[in-house]
């Protein structure tokens, strides 16, 4: 058993701009875009303070503290809008994977979406279902391939984004990441692979 965990940070807060992320004062993450989700890192398993700044600048938008389990791995995005701005930690956790399947599962970033399904297009099966705003849908396990999958709304079962030809190769693991706005046309899916 080693004394590490692994992190990777996302930056899923629409209207912010690039970020420094710091881990005990020093900067772990350097001039991270919207819609990048990071490699992952090797922190210490123990208590560690992050602070979120602006590329450049001194003045936190976010500062909280995170408790690190070893040999575990931790997806921590930053999620909502800049005013009401949160750090969202998921464990990633995909367990084993057989060499012809990928465990995949679906994390809601989307400040001003609804609650969604994901299923595969045209009558397809529905993966996951009624996934909200910073909550994820757990790992599913699906045969490798390449698949044409939509995100529905929940309620109404009206298309909210299409994410045609997602190809999934077997052994690993990947997280389908909503971001941007319903509103302005934004909303997209950022694919992050979770294999460690």
């Amino acid at each position: 058993m080693s004394d590490t965990a692994s992190v990777r940070v996302g930056h899923c807060c629409p209207n912010a701009p690039n970020v420094d992320v710091h881990v005990d004062g020093d900067i772990a993450f350097e001039d991270v875009p919207f819609k990048q989700i990071s490699e992952y890192a090797e922190l210490s398993a123990e208590s560690h303070d992050i602070s979120v700044t602006p590329h450049g600048d001194d003045e936190s938008v976010l500062d909280l503290t995170v408790e690190l389990e070893a040999d575990n791995a931790y997806s921590a995005f930053a999620t909502g809008m800049l005013d009401g701005v949160e750090c969202t930690v998921f464990a990633d956790d995909p367990g084993d994977i057989a060499d012809d399947q990928t465990h995949v599962r679906f994390i809601h970033t989307s400040p001003d979406a609804p609650a969604v399904n994901v299923q595969v297009a045209d009558g397809g099966p529905t993966l996951c279902e009624d996934i909200s705003f910073r909550d994820e849908s757990g790992y599913v396990a699906v045969d490798a391939g390449t698949y044409d999958l939509e995100v529905v709304v929940a309620d109404s079962g009206d298309v909210a984004l299409s994410l045609p030809e997602v190809e999934v190769t077997g052994g690993t693991a990947v997280s389908a990441i909503a971001v941007g706005q319903v509103d302005d046309g934004s909303l997209d899916a950022v694919l992050a692979d979770d294999t460690q």
